[in-house]
Parts: structure tokens; C-alpha cells; sequence
């Protein structure tokens, strides 16, 4: 861990860093979200008897978007890092080996809730970085803002209804990826270079 420096333009690092890698991070972001959300519209179709057809996919999905999320805490400079986004690749990459590993009737009620969590984590993370990004006077805090608050209340919604949740667990894993692939590629066309 680098120590503070005050005469260091964080900003400025940010904002060249940003602008060297935002065409290539936003095809990305719109890419992983597409698949994510298609995964989910496969799973809304028919989620018990297609359940278990596109359990890998769902699950390989979860694992790329979780070791997304870690690379994105990486790479992220250290003054704008958010440990949530690092917590929630983590939970993403355990929710996709749970979800290829496990049966369904063992994971339904900890899927549940581990979804409520993850939603309300990814939506509290987006809602911090919008923050930040006014803070600093960055634009296009509107999208993280607006995705926040989808996830924050899906998450709430999870958790006060888990054995309804669990019920209806294939809806649910259709519902997380068609939000979580809707939020990355709405973050991903609001993209866009920093000009200061």
C-alpha cells in the first residue's frame, strides 16, 4: 500500500488511468453484462426444467463477473478502491461454485439470502462510488446512482421474503442476473472519458 502523498494529483492519476482504458473497460462491462443478463433470460424462460441445462452457465457467468469485480479492486487506485467491490467478487465467484457444486434443495434457503446480500452490497458500492465521483467533480453519477437503488431494494425485497425466495429459486437466480447484467450495461454505456 502506497502512504498518502498530498502533493500527489490523485485525481489527475485517476482520470489518465481512466481515460487510457475506457473504451476497452466499457466493451468489456457491456459484454459481461450482456451475457449475464442473457443467462438470466434463459432462466426466466423456463427456470425448473432449465435449471439445471444452464446451471454452468449461470455459474460461470457468476465466477467471471466475480473475478471481474476482483480485477476492477485491483486495479482500481488506491483513493477510489471500495473493499465492497472486492467482497462482493468474492460472493459472486462462491455463488457460481455453489451453484455448479451443490443441489438445488440444499442451497435454496443460503442462495436466498446470499443474493439479498450481494444485491444490497453491489447497490450500496454503486451508491458510494456515485458519491465519490461528485466529490471529485467527475460526470455521469446519474447511472451508478439509479443502479444502486435498484439493487439496494431487490436485495430488501430478497431478504424480507426468503422462504418465498427459496420457493421460487430459479426466478430468483433468473431476476439477480438479468439485474446484475442490466446495471453492468447501463454502467458500461455511461461510460465515458473524463475531460477536466
Amino acid at each position: 500500500m502506497q502512504r498518502y502523498d498530498s502533493s500527489f494529483d490523485h485525481v489527475g492519476d485517476f482520470v489518465t488511468r481512466w481515460n487510457a482504458e475506457v473504451r476497452r473497460t466499457r466493451a468489456l462491462t457491456i459484454c459481461l453484462g450482456a451475457l449475464i443478463a442473457l443467462a438470466g433470460v434463459a432462466s426466466l424462460v423456463s427456470p425448473f426444467s432449465l435449471y439445471a441445462v444452464i446451471q454452468a452457465g449461470i455459474a460461470v457467468a457468476l465466477v467471471a463477473g466475480g473475478a471481474a469485480g476482483i480485477a476492477a479492486y485491483v486495479r482500481t487506485p488506491e483513493l477510489f478502491r471500495s473493499p465492497v467491490t472486492l467482497v462482493t467478487g468474492v460472493l459472486n465467484a462462491v455463488l457460481g461454485v455453489m451453484v455448479l457444486t451443490l443441489p438445488a434443495y440444499l442451497t435454496a434457503g443460503t442462495l436466498a439470502f446470499l443474493l439479498a446480500f450481494l444485491f444490497i452490497a453491489s447497490g450500496a458500492e454503486r451508491l458510494s462510488t456515485a458519491h465519490r465521483m461528485r466529490y471529485f467533480g467527475i460526470e455521469g453519477s446519474g447511472a451508478s446512482t439509479a443502479t444502486g437503488v435498484v439493487n439496494i431494494v431487490a436485495g430488501a425485497a430478497f431478504l424480507l421474503m426468503p422462504l418465498f425466495s427459496s420457493l421460487v429459486l430459479g426466478y430468483l437466480m433468473a431476476a439477480y442476473l438479468v439485474v446484475a447484467g442490466a446495471s453492468l450495461i447501463v454502467d458500461g454505456i455511461a461510460m465515458r472519458q473524463i475531460r477536466r
